[in-house]
């Protein structure tokens, strides 16, 4: 007895092809773009994260410079003739400018503009003021006649605020304070 074995070819006419190769394929392409999209989205967003961080160490920096700047300025000083209340420089019974209003740092009556070299925006501001006076004491830290130390004179105590900005017109703004005291 012979058996044959009879192939039969599964050709299927083209109405009864549905197209579910097709259809998976674009829901795998959908898929994959999804996942693109969602990854490149994260991607912008570090990107700004890290140009926002560059902006603010930026301003920030700008304004420890101009901070630097005004400390200089007082160190040149021979005497406190210049604190008239103008200019950025305020004496002892000048009040100064309120370091948030915008009219503080837009009008060059209430502040220095730093000569520094700078990155950001635009170049930093500071103004000065007239703290205190601490009476020194002259000699009475070497009563004991211990060590080098001669005592102190009166020292002049200033408050420094100085204002910066980052790269660009909408970065990151820095106010810093600090005190600072010197002898005449």
């Amino acid at each position: 007895m012979k058996l044959t074995v009879k192939k039969s070819l599964n050709i299927r006419s083209p109405q009864q092809e549905r197209g579910a190769v097709l259809v998976v394929s674009l829901i795998m392409l959908l898929i994959v773009t999804m996942i693109a999209v969602s990854s490149m989205q994260g991607t912008i967003m570090e990107e700004k994260m890290a140009g926002n961080t560059r902006d603010r160490n930026l301003a920030f920096q700008t304004a420890e410079s101009s901070l630097r700047e005004a400390e200089t300025y007082v160190e040149g000083l021979a005497s406190m003739g210049t604190f008239d209340g103008s200019g950025g420089l305020y004496g002892l019974t000048d009040s100064e400018p309120y370091y948030t209003d915008a009219a503080t740092w837009s009008d060059t009556l209430y502040h220095v503009v730093g000569t520094a070299p700078h990155g950001s925006y635009e170049a930093p501001r500071y103004f000065i003021k007239h703290y205190t006076t601490v009476k020194g004491t002259e000699g009475a830290l070497n009563m004991s006649g211990y060590g080098d130390n001669k005592g102190t004179g009166d020292i002049t105590i200033f408050t420094m605020t100085a204002r910066s900005t980052g790269a660009s017109t909408d970065s990151a703004e820095v106010i810093l304070r600090s005190f600072y005291g010197r002898t005449f």
